[in-house]
């Protein structure tokens, strides 16, 4: 009955509280602590660790799996604008504004059909309004955070494929088919886009979080479109229904999956980075047969690469926690070993179709797989003395040097002045204790 008392829940709500976490946080910018703060901090400590003795196992089981996201939630309760970090524009954030307004006037110039100067001036006016936002409508830009812009670049695009599958769902092969698309994938993509700029605005989902939906919400029209193309359906209708419903069913399945683990920002990027490769892989196995045209099957195979991909990249991103830096370096870095082998293939003028494909997808997981396992590597070992710490209360610091072992192994081994066995003193693993 005394251990009920004592929850996992209880336990984290105790070791928030709001007096304890300003104190920690001063020690560890390194300010001096008041006598009268030590003190406090020293008792509460003390009532942190009998109340995390009296837990359950259960409960302390459930404290480990469940912290993530409550961490979460805490988060979402927005700081004071005083303490919130000050937004700044990037350059890619002015260009990609001013290329979605380019392309909402785009969209304008073919439902109109218009044919004259304004096809040239309707969307550079477009792509002007869209970089005039934060002038037209400053209330909007209040308190945002680069979460908020990357969630409402991601409705934009999602909203491009959803608006205009749906035109090719209603129009099919009419003659207004193209004007269609253009029009409701324009309309879907300011709507969606604003409507998830304003949710990320209030409920502050992680930037993790807001990627897995992005790469859920394309991967599921992908399969959508190649599940048709397998099945050599001709009916257009069917393309648009296939896409958009495959695309809203991703959505979901992202969703739960981004709830069951709190992926980082750079554990979804990295997830991309190998459904890509996936997808360029299965592309290489199976271009002969698509362009001999024998089977329409064969398609499934780069279907089958995306989601191979996806699975790996999610079951080797838990417990590492890829941070941005280390997620946008695998990609930038996957990117250039691709150009590289692409370009390799050009000097040696390859005619193959599948070494063309192949051999740049083979660089890329090559060299993403080197740097994943150095940050993996990096990521672990940190993570290991954290979870020392956390259960023993203790501080634990561990440093792991593998290159001991060959020092080991050079140093002589036999009888020193005393009498006792010189043996190897060098440590491959060693810990260190502060009480």
């Amino acid at each position: 009955m005394a251990q009920s008392l004592y929850s996992a829940r209880g336990y984290w709500e105790e070791s928030n509280k709001l007096t304890y976490k300003e104190i920690k946080t001063k020690e560890s910018y390194g300010e001096e602590l008041t006598a009268e703060e030590l003190e406090y901090m020293n008792d509460y400590e003390v009532y942190l660790n009998r109340y995390f003795d009296r837990l359950s196992e259960e409960e302390k089981n459930k404290y480990y799996q469940m912290r993530e996201q409550w961490d979460r939630e805490l988060s979402n309760i927005k700081a004071p604008a005083s303490e919130a970090s000050e937004f700044e524009w990037r350059g890619r954030d002015r260009f990609v504004s001013i290329a979605y307004g380019f392309s909402y006037g785009l969209a304008t110039v073919a439902v109109f059909e218009v044919d004259n100067v304004g096809a040239i001036g309707i969307p550079l006016v477009m792509g002007g309004l869209w970089a005039l936002g934060p002038v037209i409508n400053p209330k909007k830009f209040d308190d945002i955070t680069r979460s908020v812009v990357r969630a409402g670049n991601t409705g934009r695009l999602l909203g491009w494929v959803y608006g205009g599958s749906l035109g090719i769902l209603i129009a099919g092969e009419s003659e207004s088919s193209g004007r269609a698309a253009a029009g409701l994938g324009a309309l879907s993509s300011i709507a969606l886009g604003e409507w998830a700029f304003q949710k990320q605005k209030r409920e502050n989902y992680s930037e993790g979080h807001v990627e897995t939906l992005r790469h859920y919400g394309l991967l599921g029209s992908w399969l959508g479109a190649s599940t048709l193309g397998a099945l050599r359906v001709e009916n257009t209708n069917a393309y648009g229904a296939g896409i958009l419903g495959g695309g809203i069913l991703g959505l979901v399945v992202g969703n739960q999956q981004s709830l069951k683990y709190p992926y980082t920002l750079g554990d979804a990027e990295n997830t991309t980075i190998l459904s890509l490769i996936g997808t360029g892989l299965g592309f290489a196995i199976a271009s002969e047969a698509l362009s001999d045209g024998n089977s329409s099957a064969v398609i499934l195979i780069p279907a089958a690469g995306s989601v191979l991909g996806t699975i790996v990249g999610h079951r080797s991103a838990r417990g590492v926690y890829l941070t941005k830096k280390q997620g946008s370096t695998i990609g930038y870095s996957t990117a250039g070993a691709a150009l590289l082998g692409l370009g390799i293939m050009a000097i040696a003028e390859s005619e193959s179709a599948t070494a063309i494909i192949g051999v740049p997808s083979a660089l890329a997981l090559i060299t993403q797989q080197i740097l994943f396992q150095k940050f993996k590597n990096e990521n672990m070992s940190k993570t290991l003395g954290e979870r020392i710490n956390e259960k023993s209360g203790l501080d634990f610091s561990v440093n792991i040097n593998p290159e001991n072992y060959f020092i080991n192994q050079r140093m002589p081994v036999g009888p020193s002045a005393m009498g006792f066995n010189l043996t190897p003193s060098q440590p491959i693993v060693g810990l260190s204790l502060k009480f």
